[in-house]
């Protein structure tokens, strides 16, 4: 199952990566090989050229632009799965609770109009994935109309192919009910039961590591008029990473309805102080260079033109600074055990958008 988790992380996260507009410095180290000046002769060309082709091409393929935008919206939408995982709304336990949740946050384009992408009918800038298990107790008991959560989880690194990944995420928080309703139960609470006013804050904690490897391989072509056929194979190893820490006080204010007692339905509106975190990315190439020159009649020569390194770094990026957001959920009431889906929506740019599905046991 944390394999599942993790692996659906990465996929969305590389996804993204590689199919969004992002633009980051690129260094490239070339070492010429034994039979490096065998092409330069071929070609008529000079060391500098022949690099300047390669350090074009190999740049071209890490090519990133929009990088600090990029990596605030990935971090913004990680930072949005937290909210409401470590929480209930909904169950008004007694003396306490316990349950676990996933969620899945991403950001979309508000200004997409229908037909702009192929295929594609909204266009999703950024991902998160989150899983988190809760615990509560209510001091109801003491008089005092207060629930205190706490919640948390490690997903050390997991392996899924090519990707690797790991998680931590922990909270906890306190929670204020004004005006809910007394534990007597007459006629018209069985069919419609108020919950009051529910004030929550606390503090969330998010953590996210991802790295993906894989064989790569790409042909460029050498541009000069002795010998126009002439390019060179790039083969090689290349790893990206990511690494995304969010930190934010959210303070939100909710309600609730409860029907015929087995289905309650939630909602409010949230406010999310980001106190710091943020996201890095980097990626790293190493690659064999082998030339290949026309020979009239005859096959084309491999030419052994050394290796190249590729580094690219993305300085850390800041996560926005605050956001105001819509809350909004149902619950199944089963005896003791509450499943329950969650949404949350705050009207920023791009638009974020979170759903939770998770399951307590409140007594």
């Amino acid at each position: 199952m944390r394999k599942t988790v993790v692996a659906l992380g990465l996929a969305f996260v590389f996804l993204a990566v590689w199919e969004s507009d992002v633009r980051a410095q690129v260094t490239v180290t070339y070492t010429p090989g034994p039979q490096t000046q065998q092409i330069l002769n071929a070609t008529g060309m000079s060391t500098t050229d022949l690099q300047n082709v390669l350090n074009g091409k190999l740049d071209a393929l890490f090519q990133m632009t929009n990088a600090a935008g990029f990596l605030q919206r990935f971090g913004d939408a990680q930072s949005f799965t937290s909210k409401g995982m470590g929480v209930d709304y909904a169950s008004e336990a007694t003396y306490v609770e316990v349950g676990g949740s996933a969620s899945l946050a991403f950001g979309m384009d508000r200004t997409y109009q229908p037909g702009s992408i192929q295929g594609v009918p909204i266009q999703v800038q950024s991902v998160g994935l989150n899983a988190s298990l809760m615990a509560g107790v209510s001091l109801s008991s003491l008089g005092i109309p207060v629930m205190l959560f706490g919640n948390g989880m490690h997903v050390p690194t997991q392996h899924y192919g090519d990707m690797s990944g790991s998680l931590d995420n922990w909270g906890v928080h306190a929670q204020l009910r004004l005006w809910g309703p007394s534990r007597k139960t007459t006629a018209l609470k069985v069919l419609a039961r108020w919950g009051g006013i529910a004030v929550t804050t606390g503090y969330d904690y998010s953590h996210m590591s991802l790295r993906l490897s894989q064989n790569i391989s790409s042909n460029a072509s050498i541009p000069n008029t002795v010998s126009p056929g002439a390019n060179v194979d790039m083969t090689g190893f290349a790893s990206v990473s990511a690494d995304m820490t969010t930190k934010s006080i959210p303070l939100e204010v909710t309600t609730s309805l409860r029907l015929l007692t087995l289905l309650t339905a939630y909602g409010g509106a949230g406010f999310d102080f980001q106190l710091g975190g943020g996201a890095t990315m980097n990626a790293d190439l190493d690659a064999s260079l082998l030339g290949h020159t026309p020979v009239p009649g005859g096959q084309p020569t491999n030419l052994d033109l050394g290796s190249a390194h590729v580094h690219v770094v993305i300085p850390p990026v800041g996560l926005s600074r605050a956001k105001i957001r819509g809350i909004a959920g149902v619950q199944v009431n089963l005896w003791l055990l509450r499943p329950f889906l969650q949404f949350n929506i705050s009207n920023t740019t791009p638009t974020m958008y979170s759903v939770a599905v998770g399951a307590r046991v409140a007594y």
